[in-house]
């Protein structure tokens, strides 16, 4: 029996708001990924702005708030949302605002890439 258009549309909300929620926990491997992604972003050449370096610092930034298994990484995420939020920053403040981080994923900022 086919739905009816009413129904439908409670099922399609329905479908969106929990879709709307926040995201779980972050792994260890998710959080790498993001942290490999701001290395290769930092490290690029950007002819016309930086505004990928920042997307990707609030990338990682989200990811850390979001990781569980480290104190040391959550409350980084509060130093890189700062970066994230900013108008310019170095590869010195990334490398410091990073260094938890770093040592989950086992290199520092823009220093090899995927899990030890």
């Amino acid at each position: 029996m086919p739905l009816q258009r009413r129904e439908f549309l409670a099922v399609a909300l329905a479908a969106a708001l929990a879709a709307c929620g926040s995201p779980g926990p972050t792994s260890r491997g998710a959080l790498c990924q993001t942290f490999d992604a701001l290395g290769k972003e930092v490290l690029s050449v950007h002819v016309l702005s930086d505004n990928a370096v920042f997307r990707r610092a609030g990338d990682l930034a989200d990811a850390a708030e979001r990781y569980e298994a480290s104190s040391e990484v959550k409350s980084e995420a509060r130093r890189i949302r700062r970066i994230a939020d900013s108008d310019s920053t170095s590869v010195e403040q990334m490398m410091n605002a990073t260094q938890a981080v770093a040592g989950v994923c086992g290199h520092p900022l823009g220093v090899g890439t995927g899990l030890p």
